[in-house]
């Protein structure tokens, strides 16, 4: 029997799984409720497995789903909604009525994903799709994540199946790499010169003509470059260092760059006393709060190692915040159970009421205690102390103050919110009305006006506020903490 197509398919299940089996007894007509299942769209199949469930995108206004997901492939975010983002993104859920079967916006989310360092994940969604031949936009979405993964026969095969804008400057580009690799040399050098000529109208591309060049001609390449998918593959062909290359890599690209190779610190006290002195070099060096959190993870497996070891730490407060950028909260927890001594090193009590409102934070009970001492800290030592931001970051998960601390911190200085105030607004009744995906959305909007540092605390705490409010509770902590991290980090 000829099998039904997957659209026509869904309806008629419901019906089937309506029905009674042979010798059941038949329910009355009124009993019988048929549901047509919504049919899949180019947002439904899922880049990776997460928690956020089916209705994602229940009730979303389409319009905020327009404006936001093309923002998500080219404004930088920082860790924790870059994380958000990503959760988002790569859940399989149908989309906002309207947008899920529009191509467009199905290439802006495998962008984005792409963009966050999910190039596999986009590669699967996009395998699934319809129309990727007849939309530009879900071809070079469909190559870049074949490049990134090194896949470089199927991004030939996706630039030959394309239909439609064959001579805008990409799809060039991609051409005179796939001939040059099929050796069609003379081929690609006349679509290689086509495509400087596109690319020249556009500002250039110096380093893909340096890489294009050496390979047609044979001569050497210089070093390897990670800005895009045909720059990598490039430097693969070309057998150029990758590694080498990473300071070039983009969000897209830094997955994979092999990390630092953590210190060996399971030998003995030599390697360990080592291991802790490239650790504080890299984490002190670390400028900005997304080049703490990388280092923070690059350093994670020893820091973990030294506490375990039960080694006096130099600097222990800053292996704490560095364990907890990196999601590490046993190890941070493990730092400062054994913190009891009058004097820390390289710690104010400030210091140590922030760490304490970070584990707090982390682990997802936001104490009353820990931040009636926050409260007290930011009260005597004035507005520009960071625990007065910092209170009210650890408060937006739920805390409860003392009478005492309300009192002091009403007379707070927190800043004004610099988000939009029409999108702030639509945050706090996204919430109220339980959209979790619009929700998302607005604070990832929000966010997006800030770059990789982030909001300001101000608009972090309403963002975390909302975020659990929908249940969206291990991003808001997340927010929280890496609200509370970019306190110490500028102060």
């Amino acid at each position: 029997m000829r099998s039904l197509p997957r659209r026509a398919a869904a309806p008629i299940l419901a019906v089937l799984l309506a029905v009674p089996l042979a010798g059941a007894a038949a329910p009355t007509l009124a009993q019988v409720q048929v549901q047509s299942l919504a049919p899949p769209d180019l947002f439904s199949t899922a880049a990776t497995q997460t928690n956020l469930g089916a209705d994602l995108w229940k009730d979303t206004a389409p319009d905020i789903a327009r404006d936001v997901l093309p923002r998500l492939a080219v404004k930088p975010l920082s860790p924790a909604f870059s994380d958000l983002a990503r959760r988002v993104l790569a859940t399989g859920a149908n989309g906002p009525a309207g947008v899920g079967a529009d191509p467009d916006l199905g290439a802006a989310r495998a962008m984005a994903l792409i963009a966050l360092g999910e190039a596999v994940g986009a590669d699967a969604v996009l395998d699934r799709a319809p129309g990727v031949a007849s939309s530009a936009l879900l071809s070079l979405a469909a190559a870049e994540a074949a490049l990134i993964k090194g896949d470089d026969d199927k991004a030939c095969r996706i630039g030959e199946a394309l239909t439609i804008d064959r001579g805008a400057s990409y799809w060039l580009r991609l051409r005179a790499f796939c001939q040059a690799r099929a050796g069609q040399i003379d081929a690609a050098q006349l679509t290689f010169s086509l495509a400087q000529q596109q690319t020249a109208k556009q500002g250039g591309d110096a380093d893909y003509a340096r890489l294009m060049g050496a390979l047609l001609a044979g001569t050497p390449a210089g070093t390897a470059n990670l800005r895009s998918g045909i720059n990598y593959a490039l430097s693969r062909k070309l057998g150029l260092d990758i590694p080498a290359g990473a300071g070039t890599a983009s969000p897209a690209l830094k997955p994979v760059v092999l990390p630092r190779a953590a210190p060996s610190a399971m030998g003995s006290g030599g390697d360990l006393t080592a291991a802790e002195t490239s650790d504080l070099a890299l984490l002190r060096q670390a400028k900005g709060l997304s080049a703490f959190v990388e280092a923070a993870k690059a350093s994670s497996a020893s820091i973990t190692a030294l506490t375990r070891a039960d080694a006096p730490l130099r600097d222990p407060v800053l292996f704490a915040r560095a364990a907890l950028a990196a999601g590490d909260l046993d190890t941070a927890q493990l730092i400062r159970s054994r913190l009891t001594q009058d004097q820390i090193p390289g710690a104010t009590i400030t210091d140590l009421a922030l760490l304490d409102a970070m584990i707090s934070a982390g682990s997802g009970k936001p104490d009353s205690q820990t931040l009636d001492r926050l409260v007290e800290r930011g009260a005597q030592n004035g507005p520009k102390s960071p625990a007065q931001p910092a209170a009210l970051l650890l408060a937006s998960l739920g805390g409860v103050m003392s009478p005492v601390a309300r009192g002091q911190f009403a007379n707070f200085d927190l800043g004004k919110p610099a988000g939009s105030t029409a999108r702030l607004v639509l945050l706090d009744e996204a919430a109220a009305m339980g959209l979790k995906g619009e929700t998302a959305l607005l604070a990832l909007s929000i966010a997006s006006e800030t770059g990789t540092a982030g909001p300001s605390p101000a608009d972090r705490a309403r963002i975390a506020h909302s975020l659990a409010k929908v249940g969206l509770t291990a991003d808001a902590r997340a927010v929280v903490v890496e609200g509370l991290l970019a306190l110490q980090l500028t102060k």
